[in-house]
């Protein structure tokens, strides 16, 4: 590839074809909406969302699911049932949506960051018991990418201090680790259904656990306070309305039925950039594990050599665009980093002797996160629509990241 003159400089671009689009949509959601609609039942005492949670909890190895009305407040919902209270400190990623971290705050709870492996973007757990005080009371490994994070030391860790574990399994729909679907590995575990992800009703959200006690705290979290079982006009507990609707639990029940050969596909898409990819200067690939028996497929990230790749990130991206790959720069800034920190910082805490930003700064004066950083700097996206595409068609995205990169190392980009 060496020598043809790239894209963005007015070459021919590797490729013209259109990528899959998304959603991914056909009669069958169109029928199910029709059904809801002449139903009646759109919200409360419609059947489609108890079958949405009986099936999304069966095909996880769940007992219990609470469907819900998007995949940020499912993780509030979980760290609430989960039992986490204002000042306590959740260990969690910073190389993530702010979802994670935001979901912490909301409960009053305090994110204290751990750094994570290069080669999974998931959190290190060599790193983990030094982040824990006596005041840390949960982990929350993220599944980023739709790949799991090692559960088995996360888990290990967690009952060595007694610790609670809320899986973000925001990206994860369909994976599994050693042979065992994440999500309810921990006590709980929490799926998105926004507009981008690989399962979408537009917005939408759902908790699993195998614990009654989570399942009946989140149940009436998310219910207003009522009890399963209990009256319509009895709140037991605090809670507020963050229910499913019926619609959005129509479609994403058609939705399942065509995300096990989707997810299919991805993953051979996956292996596909796995093989085209690493012989060629300035890729680094995922790392191989063994005990990831199914990737969710939802990004497939690869990072730059710094050594062999010297250009900004936002280059090489915005050069395999004009090839034709819709290549995406990913998370460019860590959590710890964000704007909203200022909002929360100066918000009044316990007793109104502390602020916000009393607490972050005893739990992050050794950041930054040295691989955080690095992955912020040098890690682009494949995201899950053009993985969808199958894996003959990674050939185009193999060949613009070696027409691409080609022309990086002989400084020509």
């Amino acid at each position: 590839m060496a020598g043809r003159r790239l894209a963005i400089s007015g070459g021919e671009p590797v490729r013209t074809e259109p990528w899959p689009t998304w959603p991914v949509w056909d009669a069958s959601e169109e029928q199910a909406l029709i059904d809801t609609l002449r139903s009646g039942r759109w919200g409360v005492g419609g059947e489609r969302v108890p079958r949405l949670e009986a099936r999304y909890a069966e095909l996880h190895g769940a007992r219990h699911a609470v469907a819900c009305c998007n995949g940020t407040v499912a993780l509030q919902i979980a760290l609430v049932a989960a039992g986490i209270e204002a000042g306590d400190e959740v260990i969690t990623s910073a190389y993530t949506f702010m979802a994670t971290a935001l979901a912490i705050l909301a409960v009053g709870a305090v994110p204290v960051f751990v750094d994570v492996e290069p080669g999974t973007h998931n959190l290190d757990p060599d790193r983990i018991e030094a982040a824990i005080t006596p005041r840390t009371r949960a982990i929350m490994p993220v599944h980023i990418g739709g790949r799991p994070a090692d559960m088995d030391r996360i888990l290990a860790i967690a009952k060595r201090h007694g610790l609670r574990v809320v899986e973000d399994a925001a990206q994860a729909w369909l994976a599994s680790w050693n042979g065992r679907p994440v999500g309810a590995l921990g006590d709980a575990g929490t799926f998105s259904f926004q507009s981008s992800k690989n399962l979408t009703a537009g917005e939408g959200g759902i908790v699993l656990t195998n614990d009654d006690d989570v399942y009946r705290l989140a149940w009436s979290y998310h219910n207003c306070g009522r009890l399963p079982g209990g009256a319509w006009y009895e709140h037991a507990t605090a809670g507020l309305n963050y229910r499913l609707g019926e619609f959005q639990a129509a479609v994403l029940l058609a939705g399942l039925d065509r995300l096990p050969e989707q997810q299919a596909r991805r993953r051979e898409a996956m292996r596909a950039l796995d093989e085209g990819l690493a012989g060629i200067d300035g890729v680094l690939t995922p790392e191989a594990d063994d005990r990831v028996t199914a990737h969710a497929g939802h990004i497939y990230m690869v990072r730059l050599d710094p050594a062999a790749i010297p250009q900004d990130k936002a280059r090489v991206v915005e050069a395999l665009q004009a090839e034709g790959i819709p290549a995406h720069p990913g998370y460019t800034t860590p959590l710890y980093r964000q704007g909203f920190w200022d909002w929360f910082a100066e918000r009044r805490v316990g007793d109104g002797s502390l602020r916000w930003k009393d607490l972050f700064d005893r739990r992050t004066q050794e950041l930054p996160l040295p691989v955080t950083e690095s992955l912020c700097r040098t890690t682009i996206w494949i995201k899950q629509d053009v993985l969808l595409a199958g894996a003959q068609a990674m050939g185009d995205v193999v060949a613009a990241f070696d027409k691409v990169l080609a022309a990086a190392r002989a400084g020509e980009l």
